[in-house]
C-alpha cells in the first residue's frame, strides 16, 4: 500500500513538471487570441499574476463580474477576428456562446447580491431563488464543476436567508480577504530584513499602530482637513457610481428574462430545470421551512449531483 502512494505521488509529481514545462515553452505572440484576451481583462484591472496559469483569485473573479457584459462582448468579437479557417464554430456559434456564459456571470451576480441582503425581505428570498435556480442551471449546462459553493449556493443559502437573524449580508469573509492583502504588503515591506526575530517584531509594531484607535481617528482627522473638496465633483461621482448599479441591476434581470427564454428554447436545460424543482417525498430537513416562494428545491438528479 505504501509502494503504491509513493508511486502515485511520483506519477502526480511528474506530471505537474510536465505540464509547467509545457506551460513555459508556449510563446505568447503579441498578436495571439490569448494575448488580446488578457489585455481586455487588464483593461478592468485584473492582475497578469493573478490570472497567470490559468486561474483567478476572489478579487479578480469579482471584476469580472462586475464587467461580464463588457468582457464577453469583446471576446466574442476577439475569438470572431481570430479564429482559424478551419475552426468548426460559425460566428453565430461564437456569439450564443460568449452570451451563454455572459448570462451565467450575471445570473450570479445577481445571487450573489441577494445573499448579501441585511434583513432580507420575502421578496428578496424568491429573487434569489430565481437568480440561483437559473445560474446553476446555466452553469451546468455549460459543463463547468459542480463546487462546493455552488453547492451551498443552491441548497443552503435560502433558508440561511430566510431562518438566521439580519441575513447573511453581515455576515461575510470580506475581513479575511482585507487581511491576506494587509499580510501581503507587510511581507513584501519587510522582505529584505534577514533576522526572522526583528522582521517579526518590525511587523508586530506596525499592526499595532496601525490597529490604534487613536492613531485612526488622528489619521482620519488629518485626511479630511487636507483633502480639497470639490462638491461638484463629488456629486458627479455619486451620479455616475449610482447610474452604474442601475444599470448593472438592469442587465441581471435581463439576463434572468432572457434565461426563460433560452430554458424553453433548450430541451436540455429545460429538462435540468424540472429535475431541480420537483418536489421530492423526503423527511423534513434543513430548508424544509419557507416563508413564501417556490419551497424547497428538489433533490432528484441533479440534487444528488449537488
Amino acid at each position: 500500500m505504501v509502494d503504491k502512494l509513493d508511486r502515485t505521488r511520483e506519477i502526480i509529481s511528474n506530471t505537474q513538471k510536465n505540464l509547467r514545462a509545457l506551460q513555459s515553452s508556449k510563446a505568447k505572440s503579441a498578436t495571439s487570441l490569448e494575448t488580446k484576451l488578457f489585455k481586455v481583462l487588464k483593461k478592468i484591472g485584473v492582475e497578469q499574476s493573478s490570472y497567470h496559469g490559468g486561474s483567478l483569485n476572489g478579487k479578480d473573479i469579482k471584476k469580472v463580474m462586475d464587467n461580464a457584459s463588457y468582457l464577453f462582448d469583446e471576446f466574442s468579437s476577439i475569438l470572431k477576428s481570430g479564429k482559424r479557417s478551419n475552426c468548426e464554430l460559425s460566428d453565430d456559434d461564437i456569439d450564443a456562446l460568449c452570451r451563454h456564459f455572459q448570462s451565467v456571470f450575471l445570473l450570479w451576480d445577481g445571487a450573489f447580491s441577494y445573499a448579501r441582503k441585511i434583513n432580507p425581505t420575502e421578496n428578496d428570498v424568491i429573487a434569489y431563488q430565481e437568480f440561483v435556480d437559473a445560474a446553476v442551471i446555466g452553469h451546468v449546462s455549460l459543463g463547468l464543476t459542480i463546487t462546493t459553493k455552488v453547492h451551498l449556493m443552491l441548497k443552503h443559502v435560502r433558508w440561511q436567508m430566510e431562518n438566521i437573524p439580519g441575513g447573511l449580508g453581515d455576515k461575510m469573509e470580506d475581513w479575511v480577504e482585507k487581511q491576506h492583502q494587509m499580510g501581503k504588503q507587510e511581507r513584501a515591506r519587510f522582505r529584505t530584513m534577514k533576522n526572522l526575530q526583528h522582521r517579526s517584531d518590525a511587523r508586530a509594531r506596525i499592526v499595532h499602530r496601525n490597529s490604534d484607535p487613536v492613531v485612526i481617528a488622528q489619521t482620519l482627522k488629518v485626511d479630511l482637513a487636507s483633502k480639497r473638496k470639490f462638491k461638484s465633483e463629488t456629486r458627479d461621482k455619486e451620479g455616475i457610481e449610482s447610474k452604474r448599479e442601475r444599470e448593472r441591476h438592469t442587465k441581471r434581470f435581463k439576463a434572468l428574462d432572457d434565461w426563460d427564454i433560452i430554458k424553453q428554447e433548450n430541451e436540455y436545460a429545460l429538462t435540468l430545470m424540472g429535475l431541480l424543482l420537483t418536489d421530492t417525498a423526503k423527511p423534513k430537513a434543513e430548508g424544509s421551512t419557507t416563508r413564501g416562494g417556490r419551497g424547497k428545491q428538489s433533490d432528484g438528479i441533479l440534487g444528488a449531483t449537488i
